[in-house]
């Protein structure tokens, strides 16, 4: 049995990383006496993981701890899954694109607490540390009625001390520290352990500390400099069998003296405001209790209370091209207060067997702002909902799961008081032609009500809801097939996805001169449709993988591209991503290689530029010494050829002003060789 296929094993606990797995089977004296008596059933010590895994629903493959990817902004963990971009370079600017639809048509979780904000058009709306990040859960469309949202999910969980611990351990300690050439380093500590037998906790300490970066043509950056800390209190205890309740505390801070425009280049930046940059902070504080029931019998259940508080300060009392309102040291809040409750439950009725979830949420989202002393904007929406889904056994072979959703939205705005509600449904089935190969297909209603205005602007009470506006609806479509078998010593996985989201009645936000103000309005239809496809292929100690993905998005309405709220295009161009591994256990080092081809997009607004293809490539290794498994050791080049190039998810393109092109395009770091040391006491 080889390293690698041990690694495989299925019952191997999931969260164990390839590389420790790897270190795990030359070192363990445990599984080498399992190995010689040939036995099925492999005792694993547990080992210590300090790495992302990311799952994804446009690929049928197994978990992919990216540990080895040193990653520092969301884009490092997100960016080669198909379907998925993730566009903005800023630490204050990480936006998550499914299928062109942005952050703010989408579920994002953090721990179970949401993390909706509309927060500034030239700021992201996410505040996330990948470091602390253990595994990233990504649903491409929406599929199902456990979700409301029009674009898909992501969830994301924080690292506990439960799955540090090593086998036999009660407390532990790691250090950490990197260095990226272009241009950041970063550090961090963490302790962990068992407070009793029923009682686990750990503390989390973050820093990073980032210079301008220089693009691909070697222009640097302005504005980009400041400092990102992270802290996370979390407490585990485990009444009883099967029980457990989780109390976190995240505060995350970004601060420094920032570009008026993070999501744009800095030459644009230069170019409207010269080299202004403005004191910023942008803190988040996640508070979450959780509660999980799974003692292996015919239930689960799923609680979450939360408070997720985003705010956004900015001095801008220098800028003398501001409006002289706005002049002012200026803050923005975003706050969602909210419950979660899941119950599934595994029934027998009819002579058919049943896996029946129900559900129940609540948000409140707060929505305030306040200019220097003038408080100028308060204003919330009340979410609550209600779903159950059956997914029903037909036949060995056959399930079909039906499900339904009922959503009420309270909005109180300086536009007025609105309340919409609407009740949606779900469809799916499984076939199982062979045990390898799968047939899939899915419809999910789409409905969406009229959100708030961003919060960092000065326009809520002169912004109206246009009289004739209707909720946002629609209708997800995907079918599809999964392929999986071991032929002898290979591996080989696939997945296909096609898909076709309609969007009925699509929100804007049009700024209109004569009121000084917005008008929130539907405009027509939009259809976005399109594919992903990927195939995994490995043997023995080389794993392979190569993903298409493919989106395109038209108003059916006016015959022209679907634009995004900077009223461009928001397709993206056709990508490909190839990523290689291979591990040597023989000296526990793990090499990869990953690369991803954009092409280019056209269909864009008439008189705008195309969106350019690109080509980027990276390499990485990590090595964990066989006299010293607790440290790990990683190298990595990112950009390796020095690729002037952008996301197409960012902000793309060029404005007149005075007579002047300027050129606004959020440009992606040139080459970047990293590397960095963990030690695990």
């Amino acid at each position: 049995m080889s390293a690698d296929q041990t690694r495989r094993g299925t019952r191997i606990p999931h969260y164990l990383s390839p590389l420790s797995l790897a270190v795990a089977v030359a070192f363990s004296p445990a599984l080498t006496a399992a190995e010689e008596d040939n036995s099925d059933e492999l005792a694993l010590p547990t080992m210590q993981v300090w790495g992302t895994e990311v799952s994804s629903s446009s690929e049928f493959l197994a978990d992919q701890d990216i540990s080895v990817k040193q990653a520092d902004h969301l884009s490092d963990l997100l960016r080669d899954l198909p379907g998925v971009d993730v566009g903005g370079t800023h630490s204050v600017n990480q936006r998550i694109n499914i299928r062109g639809l942005n952050e703010t048509d989408l579920d994002i979780r953090l721990d179970g607490a949401s993390q909706y904000a509309s927060m500034f058009h030239h700021i992201g709306n996410l505040t996330l540390n990948p470091d602390i990040i253990q595994m990233a859960d990504v649903q491409v469309g929406n599929n199902s009625v456990r979700s409301a949202a029009v674009g898909g999910a992501v969830y994301f969980e924080t690292k506990n001390a439960k799955d540090l611990l090593r086998a036999g351990e009660d407390v532990g300690l790691r250090v950490y520290g990197g260095y990226g050439s272009n241009d950041y380093r970063q550090g961090s500590a963490t302790v962990y352990g068992r407070l009793s037998d029923k009682v686990d906790a750990m503390l989390y300490g973050f820093q990073i500390d980032r210079d301008n970066f220089d693009d691909g043509d070697g222009n640097q950056t302005i504005g980009s400099d400041g400092k990102v800390s992270n802290m996370l209190l979390k407490f585990g205890v485990e009444p009883s069998f099967g029980h457990r309740f989780e109390l976190s505390h995240d505060h995350y801070r970004d601060k420094g003296d920032y570009s008026p425009r993070p999501d744009m280049s800095g030459s644009a930046n230069n170019s409207l405001t010269a080299e202004l940059v403005m004191p910023t902070e942008y803190t988040r504080d996640t508070t979450t209790l959780r509660y999980q029931y799974d003692a292996g019998d015919n239930t689960t259940a799923n609680a979450t209370l939360y408070r997720n508080a985003m705010e956004l300060n900015r001095d801008e009392s220098g800028a003398g091209r501001w409006p002289a309102n706005r002049q002012s040291d200026n803050t923005a809040e975003a706050e969602n207060l909210g419950a979660t409750l899941e119950l599934t439950s595994l029934a027998e009725l009819a002579g058919l067997q049943h896996e029946i979830t129900y559900g129940a949420l609540y948000n409140r989202h707060e929505s305030r702002a306040q200019y220097g002393s003038d408080p100028w904007v308060d204003e919330n929406t009340v979410s609550t909902a209600g779903y159950i889904e059956d997914r029903i056994q037909l036949t060995d072979r056959l399930t079909v799961t039906p499900g339904v959703r009922y959503d009420h939205f309270k909005r109180n705005a300086e536009t007025g008081s609105d309340t919409f509600s609407d009740v949606t449904w779900a469809l799916a089935t499984d076939f199982a032609v062979t045990d390898n190969l799968t047939l899939f297909a899915s419809a999910r209603e789409l409905y969406k009500p009229p959100q708030l205005l961003e919060t960092f602007i000065y326009y809520q009470s002169t912004t109206t809801l246009a009289d004739d506006i209707k909720e946002q609806t629609g209708l997800n479509k995907e079918v599809g097939a999964r392929f999986q078998q071991q032929f002898g010593a290979h591996r080989v996985s696939a997945n296909l996805t096609l898909f076709q989201t309609d969007l009925d009645d699509y929100f804007v936000n049009t700024f209109s001169a004569a009121q000084d103000g917005y008008i929130i309005s539907n405009s027509g239809d939009v259809e976005i449709e399109g594919f992903e496809a990927s195939v995994g292929y490995g043997i023995d100690e080389f794993n392979s993988r190569l993903s298409y993905a493919k989106s395109d998005a038209d108003n059916v309405t006016t015959n022209g591209p679907a634009l995004n709220a900077m009223s461009r295009s928001m397709d993206v161009g056709d990508s490909v991503a190839l990523s290689l591994s291979y591990y040597f256990p023989a000296v526990g080092v793990e090499t990869g290689w990953n690369s991803q081809w954009v092409m280019s997009e056209d269909n864009v607004v008439a008189g705008q530029e195309d969106k350019a293809a690109y080509d980027v490539h990276s390499l990485y290794a990590q090595w964990v010494p066989a006299q010293m498994n607790s440290l790990t050791l990683t190298f990595g080049v990112d950009n390796l050829f020095d690729e002037q190039y952008y996301s197409h998810a960012s902000t793309v393109g060029s404005v007149v002003r005075g007579g002047n092109t300027i050129e606004l395009t959020d440009f992606e770091p040139g080459r970047n060789i990293k590397v960095s040391a963990a030690y695990q006491f």
